[in-house]
């Protein structure tokens, strides 16, 4: 990966974010699991012609700095400690943490967003807990909770005064037990990404299919109906034709009114895919993009 640093920041800052290749060669971590196979293929196949900026990093730093800050001293749990297990010609990995044999509970420190905690976007959080409670079994250490413990970097004490449905504090935790269920699902789910990965490791880059619309965290598009010289939607529609029809049941087709498309966005291809500029899928999201903005 090549570090740019477009705001000429201190070279001591440049070497703290400056990161070796995150999976070696034939081996996947958890975190990697939860992107999409072509986006997991085309980082790894591109790696020394990705780029990112300092700037974009530092909190990458942060996150690991909290580790180290926080790492618990405790005769009943060990800290840092790397897990893997080998399926077919990959090798699944993941570093714990923190894991307290005496409660069985696996604890991850992380930076976020209050969004993240506004939408209850856990999903991601809960199958990375069930990875690594998955890889500990396989050593024959019971997970019985997995606990993330995060610290939101843009939560502001005002905000939290103002509204009661906001964060109340700076650090949020996410609590889950793990059930059995669980560990069947994400070895179901660990099993088939592994597969994928291995089957479309020899496609070009232009064969691999797209992630999903979930991996590239899709909005859905949507149909606002508007009024002629007024800011805001009427209403906003899931469909064209509900759109249309709200128009012709509530104004008789007044033409002040009208309908305007709100295409769904890709937000992880467009703002959070190192490998974005290798694939065809953006690349043609990009195309349209640009001519939705011209047209408009």
């Amino acid at each position: 990966m090549q570090i740019t640093n477009k705001l000429n920041l201190p070279q001591s800052l440049v070497n703290a974010v400056t990161t070796e290749r995150h999976n070696k060669e034939d081996s996947v971590s958890a975190t990697t699991l939860l992107q999409g196979v072509k986006q997991i293929i085309l980082t790894a196949r591109h790696w020394d012609e990705i780029e990112d900026d300092v700037s974009d990093r530092v909190w990458a730093v942060f996150g690991t700095a909290v580790h180290k800050l926080l790492e618990e001293k405790n005769p009943n749990a060990f800290t840092e400690e790397r897990f893997e297990c080998k399926l077919g010609s990959k090798t699944v990995t993941g570093q714990v943490d923190l894991y307290d044999m005496e409660e069985k509970t696996i604890t991850d420190y992380k930076t976020a967003s209050v969004w993240k905690v506004k939408f209850k976007s856990f999903d991601d959080w809960k199958k990375q807990g069930l990875i690594y409670a998955w890889l500990l079994k396989k050593e024959g250490l019971e997970v019985k909770r997995c606990r993330f413990i995060a610290m939101l970097r843009d939560w502001t004490k005002g905000e939290a005064q103002r509204n009661m449905d906001y964060p109340q504090a700076q650090i949020y935790e996410y609590v889950f037990d793990v059930t059995e269920k669980d560990l069947r699902e994400i070895e179901i789910f660990i099993n088939d990404k592994v597969l994928q990965i291995i089957d479309d490791e020899n496609k070009s880059d232009d064969e691999i299919a797209p992630c999903t619309g979930e991996e590239r965290w899709e909005t859905e598009t949507k149909w606002k109906v508007k009024k002629d010289g007024r800011k805001t939607a009427v209403k906003v529609c899931s469909t064209e034709a509900e759109a249309l029809n709200y128009i012709s049941d509530n104004f008789n087709n007044d033409k002040s009114y009208y309908v305007e498309e709100v295409a769904g966005q890709s937000k992880r291809c467009t703002d959070y895919c190192l490998c974005n500029k290798f694939c065809n899928f953006y690349k043609k999201l990009r195309e349209v993009q640009c001519t939705q903005s011209e047209q408009g």
